[in-house]
């Protein structure tokens, strides 16, 4: 991706002017206006690492909706034939439009990440560093874009402005999350250091998320799923267990979308679905008013109790309550019990299985799961509770294919269902621009 000395500029303008609270960490007003030069000030830390979140938000924001309509939570009902493939799992197009059109978002928040926490460890080192606390927000926001990459890309190329990388190849993705892993770590460093707790939870959820999805995206490649495995990682069991004794119950990490700042959100999912209307949630999930554009009536029932699963609905109201200033949950406590769960089925430990997915059914008014009388096999809670309480948080796609659930609109001559484990590719704007990628 090409990049010029512009984009510092612009990118801390964003950062200022969207007022995002990715986690709630530190909310800061600041009105401050920066160029590439000021950067060598420590006084422009809290400034830089705004600018930060906000593009890791702008950038997951923008991704969410490709992402999203190529699985079965969002359908295509506009005029915009690019979504129409997405819908049809046709994942690996690099020219199609619309993931084209996220990719720079991606390229630019993943770019500016790295650059600022080198700049800010450089004030560490020097002994300038005047707000650790804002070098572990940076590292959270650079861990935030590397496991968006790893999890919904094949390949990525680490270009740096003008001078293009080489692709890393699929094979390689693994990097990418140790990378993200490699942040956390020293984020978690600074939190216990500053003996700040809500910190180091919000922290640990996250790595714990990231160590699971590490180990995921290693039983799915493309043409080589393999379906129903389990992933047991010792790493992302320890964290989601030192989280939960951290959290409160349904706390999240959240990339947390201000309505109140300027009209600068990029065409994102929010906007999408609830102002241009060219996605709607899909059937699986809602029953449409008639002009097939809205929800009517959240219909996606408990596998149990045959009622409509109440964290589907809320999440759902509270998406369209948002308009174009849609919250995206990156990690939550919810999803700690799910990565618990996980790793005692696969361990044959069923009943503390169970324990751990009643402990979101009963606070849902839910009935108790019972492996041995509900007639539900174990596998298959699991699959519902993941669909469930990851609703749109950009896991479903790897759930489709590792669970051989792919999506009522996949066609069967679409790249997800003839190469079942196909993510999203380099785009066409990354390819043209990048001499090392045919």
């Amino acid at each position: 991706m090409r990049y010029d000395k512009g984009i510092w500029t612009g990118l801390l303008a964003f950062g200022l002017m969207l007022g995002v609270a990715g986690c709630n960490l530190l909310d800061v007003n600041n009105p401050n206006n920066l160029v590439e030069e000021d950067l060598n000030n420590p006084a422009a830390i809290i400034p830089m690492v705004n600018g930060v979140e906000a593009a890791v938000t702008r950038a997951v924001y923008a991704m969410m909706a490709p992402y999203s309509t190529a699985t079965d939570e969002l359908v295509w009902v506009g005029s915009r034939d690019a979504w129409q493939q997405l819908d049809f799992g046709n994942i690996d197009d690099p020219y199609n439009e619309f993931t084209d059109a996220a990719f720079p978002y991606v390229a630019e928040a993943r770019w500016w990440a790295d650059e600022v926490i080198k700049r800010l460890e450089s004030f560490q080192e020097e002994g300038a560093l005047t707000d650790r606390r804002a070098l572990a927000r940076a590292y959270l926001y650079g861990a935030i874009i590397y496991v968006v990459i790893g999890d919904m890309f094949d390949d990525f190329a680490f270009s740096n402005r003008q001078e293009p990388a080489p692709p890393i190849g699929r094979e390689n993705l693994d990097q990418v999350y140790a990378t993200a892993i490699g942040y956390l770590d020293k984020a978690i460093a600074v939190a216990e250091a500053l003996n700040d707790d809500n910190l180091r939870g919000q922290l640990l959820m996250f790595r714990a998320r990231t160590k699971y999805s590490r180990a995921l995206r290693a039983l799915i490649f493309p043409g080589n799923v393999q379906v129903n495995a389990l992933v047991n990682d010792p790493g992302a069991v320890a964290d989601a267990q030192a989280a939960l004794a951290l959290v409160s119950p349904n706390e999240r990490v959240l990339l947390d979308l201000d309505p109140s700042a300027p009209d600068v959100v990029v065409a994102g999912i929010g906007w999408q679905v609830n102002s241009r209307l060219e996605m709607r949630f899909g059937d699986t999930y809602i029953q449409p008013t008639p002009d097939n554009k809205r929800t009517e009536a959240v219909i996606f029932k408990d596998l149990i109790d045959d009622v409509v699963h109440p964290y589907v609905e809320q999440e759902i109201m509270a998406f369209h309550s948002s308009e174009n200033y849609t919250d995206i949950t990156v990690a939550s406590e919810r999803e700690m019990h799910l990565i618990l769960a996980e790793a005692e089925l696969a361990a044959g430990n069923v009943n503390a299985f169970a324990a751990h997915i009643n402990a979101l059914r009963t606070r849902d008014g839910l009935s108790p799961y019972d492996p041995a009388t509900s007639g539900v096999e174990p596998i298959e809670m699991l699959r519902h509770s993941r669909q469930a309480y990851l609703f749109l948080q950009g896991r479903r796609l790897a759930d489709h294919y590792r669970f051989d659930d792919p999506a009522p609109e996949w066609r069967p001559d679409g790249t997800a269902m003839r190469q079942p484990g196909t993510f999203f590719p380099i785009t066409a704007i990354e390819r043209r621009a990048n001499p090392y990628i045919d």
